[in-house]
């Protein structure tokens, strides 16, 4: 039943480490979410997972990695770590513990194993583990520093990158490495890792969201733990106000906000986030578009839904990379409709002032192409620092909470790199040019092109001035004090 069930293995064979408990040695009890995950290491080759700290991911992995040892022989598992010393010590260390409280039944250390014992043993170095199947191929642990040439080292049935936004030649090592699983019986590939920004991993992960590339996308936030409380997080989020949402994040875009040197450190996903798919402007909203051109980087164009008192609520977004001004138009126009199958009446639409340079090739501009094909472009006001502020002040909350300009469930490019834009380190007042803000850029554009949204004052009730006093009253009153 073991070999069949790989959770069933876990629950009832693994004991782990928990130095939270008398004897250390606990009983392997996976939560909803990682048996979850478990399934999919079962079904799927390449998985990526995102997740809030002290998850028990890594532990997750290597339990995976101890049933195929012990249940295939000739298997092969290569652990990479961020440093040799001790992280990918701790690896095989983690194997080790595991194996040594399975049942003497299953399996035995091969040193000092009874001479009639004719089954499975293993034996252990400082990086590596051996399971010995007799009368076959052993399989074999392997745990390896992050060094540029290890991708080149080894080939694998299983993978797992621990730690993976850490490992400082990710990249080196992931060109390396895909080619030793990309067989056609299929290594697999297990990435796991809390957030950084401008890492592979990253990449990777942002392409896996988007279905370009064959990675499955697991995210783990925070409250997965059961232990873990509202309480328990609100007392996290005290101790750690700069940094609390890139550790234990409740979406994938806090697990890659920046934290200290954040350029909108105003920005809150619980309030300038709607939370609804299917949300459309009310017939009495003016609606409007901003555009940022781009081919071999993306472009983006959003839409606004601008209300009476001027706040606005960007609802819908095109964020296309490596597609012609002309390509880019048509599709604009197509996704411009309302519900009910009408074309939506587009007012302003301020863009980029590069959209006016005549293109070599052609001699056109990006903005006659849109007017070529019905879209008309106005040159947007495009003065860096004043366009910033501006910015800040509509993503800042008003006296009711709400900020000027907020964004739907739809706008998910939007969403993703808010959280992640830095601050340049050489001008505070600008962002920091490797951080990916097209988005941004377009709601620039429109805020600069809008009056500044009515701010909403509570009224205040009237002030009671005190009665008329007589002439009598006036005297009497001492007139440095007033009584």
């Amino acid at each position: 039943m073991w070999r069949r069930s790989v959770v069933d293995f876990m629950e009832e064979a693994l004991y782990i480490e928990d130095r939270d408990v008398t004897g250390l040695a606990i009983r392997f009890k996976l939560w909803d979410e990682q048996r979850d995950v478990v399934e999919k290491m079962v079904s799927d080759r390449l998985l990526i997972v995102l997740k809030a700290r002290q998850l028990g991911l890594t532990w997750l992995a290597l339990a995976f990695a101890v049933h195929e040892l012990i249940f295939k022989h000739g298997f092969s598992v290569v652990a990479l770590s961020k440093r040799e010393d001790p992280d990918a010590k701790e690896l095989t260390r983690r194997i080790e513990f595991m194996l040594r409280y399975l049942p003497k039944w299953l399996i035995r250390e091969h040193r000092g194993k009874d001479k009639n014992w004719g089954g499975l043993t293993w034996e252990s170095t400082t990086f590596s583990i051996t399971v010995y199947h007799p009368g076959k191929e052993s399989s074999v642990f392997q745990s390896m520093t992050s060094a540029p040439d290890s991708g080149r080292s080894f080939t694998a049935n299983l993978v797992i990158l621990d730690e993976w936004c850490f490992q400082q030649f990710a990249e080196e090592i992931w060109s390396a490495a895909y080619p030793t699983i990309n067989r056609p019986t299929g290594g697999k590939v297990f990435g796991l890792s809390t957030g950084k920004r401008g890492t592979l991993f990253e990449t990777l992960w942002n392409k896996a969201v988007r279905k370009e590339n064959t990675f499955t996308p697991i995210f783990l936030p925070w409250w997965v733990d059961p232990r873990r409380t509202r309480e328990w997080y609100e007392q996290t989020k005290r101790d750690l106000p700069n940094t609390y949402r890139a550790e234990y994040p409740s979406t994938p875009e806090e697990a890659f906000m920046v934290g200290e040197g954040a350029f909108f450190p105003q920005w809150d996903i619980d309030i300038h986030m709607i939370n609804e798919p299917m949300w459309y402007p009310p017939d009495y909203c003016q609606i409007v578009g901003s555009y940022d051109a781009g081919y071999g980087s993306n472009a983006c164009f959003k839409w606004y839904a601008v209300f009476p008192d001027g706040r606005a609520i960007g609802f819908r977004e095109y964020y296309p990379r490596q597609v012609t001004d002309g390509e880019q138009a048509k599709t604009i126009l197509k996704m411009s409709m309302k519900p009910d199958g009408n074309p939506e009446n587009l007012g302003l639409i301020p863009a980029d002032p590069s959209c006016w340079n005549k293109q070599s090739g052609t001699g056109e501009s990006t903005a006659e192409v849109f007017l070529k094909n019905g879209l008309r472009l106005t040159p947007a006001d495009n003065n860096l620092v004043n366009g910033w502020r501006r910015l800040h002040e509509w993503l800042h909350p008003n006296e009711d909470g709400i900020p000027g300009l907020r964004f739907t469930i739809s706008c998910a490019n939007t969403i993703r790199t808010y959280p992640a834009c830095e601050q340049a380190k050489t001008n505070p007042e600008d962002i920091c040019k490797t951080s990916e803000h097209h988005c941004q850029d377009v709601d620039r554009y429109f805020v600069m092109s809008r009056p500044m949204f009515k701010k909403i004052v509570r009224s205040k009730p009237e002030k009671k001035l005190p009665p008329e006093l007589t002439e009598e009253e006036r005297i009497d009153k001492d007139t440095y004090t007033g009584w």
